[in-house]
């Protein structure tokens, strides 16, 4: 599934946090892992070399194939790179993000990386839990093509380490200024029994993904929430998700939305990792 696993460290110990999942998962897919750092002014090529060499002994006592590569440069071009050389097929990286208007979002290399790397990536917030085991992965859907994307890379990982899969569909209701005979600028008048119809489409759209992916203890669950991400993240704690895997339009520029604004949020706030991936990409059919 994932046979080759890049990790761009920064040295410190919250990078070093992913180092326990990077290890669930190349054990549990099979694949190779590369560890990179990339030296900054004032820091020894030989001294990061080292300390990449302690940290591939212990991965390799567990059997891992593990290399590792130092490089120089912009982090950001250098991480694409380095995926380009090693043809690297996920990413698992820790993110700098912020709340708050001050925030960079969830950095500028983070940013670029997701946008530009066109491999899933898992990303770590500092102060996550460890994750040493994958249980449950929470896959968010929203019935578009994308969100089949991600549903096909979870089933994957699912078969992989035997993870049970939840299944979630957020419906947003109709703000209740809107009713009581309100009228949209363009005439429209709001029926009530929308939300009530939406509701039983996305149960029963989750029942019939449900139901064809046999052989895999799958649950699903449909919330009605004013806002996706906290429902999302909500659902994630409830259920003690150890992943959550969705889709992302990343894109660069001002007119993107970065993660896109429910991937973003979700990343800022889950305490757990978020595996995601690009909506255009392609994985094998649900089966």
């Amino acid at each position: 599934m994932f046979d080759r696993i890049l990790v761009p460290l920064d040295g410190s110990p919250a990078s070093n946090a992913a180092l326990p999942l990077v290890k669930t998962l190349a054990r549990a897919t099979g694949g190779s892992v590369t560890l990179l750092r990339v030296s900054l002014p004032g820091e020894s090529a030989p001294d990061l070399e080292a300390g990449l060499g302690r940290i591939r002994e212990g991965l390799a006592s567990s059997d891992i194939q593990v290399q590792a590569a130092v490089r120089t440069g912009d982090p950001a071009d250098e991480i694409l790179a380095e995926v380009r050389a090693r043809d690297a097929d996920l990413l698992v990286m820790r993110t700098h993000g912020r709340a708050g208007i001050g925030r960079a979002v969830l950095g500028s290399v983070t940013e670029r990386v997701v946008a530009d790397s066109g491999v899933p990536v898992v990303l770590m917030r500092a102060g996550e839990r460890r994750i040493t085991q994958l249980r449950t992965l929470l896959v968010p859907l929203d019935g578009s093509p994308g969100g089949v994307v991600a549903l096909g890379t979870a089933i994957g990982l699912a078969k992989a380490t035997g993870a049970a899969m939840r299944l979630l569909q957020v419906v947003v209701p109709i703000p209740n200024y809107l009713y009581g005979g309100a009228v949209w600028n363009s005439g429209a008048v709001i029926d009530p029994a929308w939300d009530d119809e939406a509701l039983e489409a996305a149960r029963s759209y989750l029942t019939g993904i449900a139901g064809r992916m046999e052989g895999l203890e799958v649950t699903h669950e449909v919330l009605v929430a004013s806002s996706v991400p906290d429902a999302i993240v909500k659902s994630a704690e409830a259920h003690s998700a150890d992943l959550i895997v969705m889709i992302t339009h990343a894109l660069t520029g001002v007119a993107r939305a970065l993660l896109g604004s429910v991937t973003d949020a979700v990343v800022r706030s889950a305490h757990c990792p978020v595996l995601t991936i690009h909506a255009t990409q392609r994985v094998p059919p649900i089966s």
